[in-house]
């Protein structure tokens, strides 16, 4: 079965649409239109803070031209992105708001953390079988035009990720457009030192085996190179190669590297910024080698597109949760207990099913609010369930959407003392299904965090339910503490139903 879909994203470069025929049985797709017309949008933001109306009304007549092509192809299904150029820019409601009056385009802002999940998508179907993803310390850098995204994966789970507010364009505005080579060099270089030299302060843990760095800017300057080592779709070079490709980038002109290299002029003034952040990256790794994944984030949107369309589980999943305990990790967090408590609350919620009634996705949210319910302990013991919540609140945890961290924060603030009253502005300022789910989750978590204290996960847990009893056999675990003390007030008001255990 065939299906058509269209991604559309707009930098600060350009606006891109991306037409596919997936097969549905396979999941494998062909691009049927790959469209990208440059846009100003960058130069306005990172000079003036906000998009000019030129650049609104330009957008948007390339939003017509975009829909009328969804309406050639009969296209219901899309996905459009917007990244840092819109994100920062001060009327950034207004443009959103133009483009879907004006051209019926429903535009996504992209946070930093989206796009870290996005560049590890982007690069986890090629890197991992031929260079050992799972097996080294590695740091994936997004170099974007207006920010660089910057992920610490160690074995291949996700240990850091930071955004460095500083991209290409916005280093090549500071520039004039006759600078000489070492005028270039000479401006651009205090400012890129700053900016990556934060990150030493940010990790300690940035040493890695390799750098992989992914971008129209990395990739245009690659094509630099005379010969390429591209193997399966990844270009490998080592520290000497990438030494000599800065210095031809820092001893030409603009136009002399779009000329002998055939690069397009807004890529070719940014290779000497992007080669000057891998400098900065490599000094601040110690790292040896540097792969380039070919594959471009447009399509990478478009394969992650497809993968909710066929409802498929996401890839980044196990991301999510790595992130999550190296939080709660970062917070002092008992490690053996909160994963206890992860395993025991992710087992209630299996063999609970019948009577809450949710999916897998609220399953995920369960599982970090699992892992980061105790971080409220690093401020204070008492009401430390009212600090969680706050932590979890201003925490941006790729692969979790804003209202999705709010779930979790509020299962969080619950998951002890009170059940939520009318008195807690927080809790009723949100929608009643939404609160449903939180009464939910809260009410498992704290059965879990109970179970924990009292007992060991056992394989051999049973559950029996009634209309109006709930029973729970733990197994064959030992029990060191009694299991009278397990908190079931929050399950009784979410699920109108007692619950006791055996």
């Amino acid at each position: 079965m065939k299906q058509l879909l269209a991604s559309i994203d707009i930098g600060a470069h350009s606006a891109r649409l991306l037409i596919v025929e997936i097969d549905k049985r396979s999941g494998t797709y062909e691009a049927l239109e790959d469209l990208e017309i440059p846009v100003p949008l960058g130069a306005d933001v990172f000079k003036t803070g906000r998009i000019s109306d030129n650049s609104v009304r330009m957008l948007c007549e390339i939003m017509k031209k975009f829909k009328l092509k969804l309406h050639e192809y009969k296209i219901k299904t899309y996905k459009a992105i917007a990244t840092s150029a819109v994100r920062e820019a001060l009327n950034a409601d207004v443009f959103i708001e133009r483009i879907k009056f004006l051209a019926g385009i429903d535009i996504q802002i992209f946070t930093g953390v989206d796009e870290a999940r996005l560049g590890y998508l982007a690069v986890q179907s090629v890197i991992p079988p031929n260079f050992g993803f799972n097996d080294k310390h590695l740091l994936l850098a997004d170099i974007g035009t207006g920010a660089c995204q910057v992920s610490v994966y160690d074995h291949g789970i996700m240990r850091f990720t930071e955004t460095v507010k500083l991209g290409t364009l916005r280093a090549i505005e500071l520039l004039s457009d006759t600078s000489s080579p070492s005028a270039r060099m000479e401006l651009l270089e205090p400012v890129i030192d700053y900016a990556f030299g934060e990150l030493e302060y940010l990790s300690k843990k940035l040493q890695c085996d390799a750098l992989i760095v992914t971008g129209a800017s990395s990739r245009a300057m690659l094509s630099m190179q005379n010969k390429q080592r591209i193997k399966r779709g990844v270009i490998e070079l080592n520290t000497e190669e990438f030494h000599q490709l800065r210095e031809m980038a820092e001893h030409r002109t603009v136009d002399s590297l779009g000329r002998e290299f055939n690069i397009k002029p807004d890529l070719a003034e940014a290779v000497l910024p992007c080669c000057m952040m891998i400098s900065n990256l490599l000094k601040l790794t110690k790292a040896k080698l540097i792969y380039a994944p070919t594959i471009s984030t447009k399509y990478a949107l478009t394969e992650d597109f497809i993968n909710d369309i066929m409802e498929g589980r996401d890839p980044f999943e196990p991301q999510i949760f790595g992130m999550a305990s190296q939080t709660a990790e970062r917070y002092g967090g008992d490690m053996r207990l909160i994963a206890s408590t992860a395993i025991l609350a992710e087992k209630l919620f299996e063999k609970l099913q019948p009577i809450h009634g949710m999916g897998h996705r609220e399953l995920v949210m369960l599982k970090v609010a699992s892992l980061l319910y105790k971080t409220g302990l690093f401020i204070n013991n008492q009401a430390y369930h009212k600090h969680s919540y706050y932590i979890i609140l201003n925490t941006e945890l790729p692969g979790i959407t804003l209202e999705e961290r709010r779930i979790i924060a509020m299962i969080a603030r619950y998951h002890r003392k009170s059940i939520p009253k009318q008195q807690h502005p927080d809790y009723m300022a949100l929608p009643p299904d939404t609160r449903a789910i939180i009464n939910k989750l809260a009410a498992i978590l704290r059965l879990a965090c109970g179970l924990a204290v009292a007992c060991k996960p056992d394989e051999r847990m049973t559950v029996k339910i009634t209309p109006n009893l709930v029973t729970v056999n733990i197994g064959g675990a030992v029990h060191p503490a009694p299991l009278d003390y397990i908190d079931t007030d929050m399950f009784n008001y979410a699920f109108a139903s007692k619950i006791i255990f055996v």
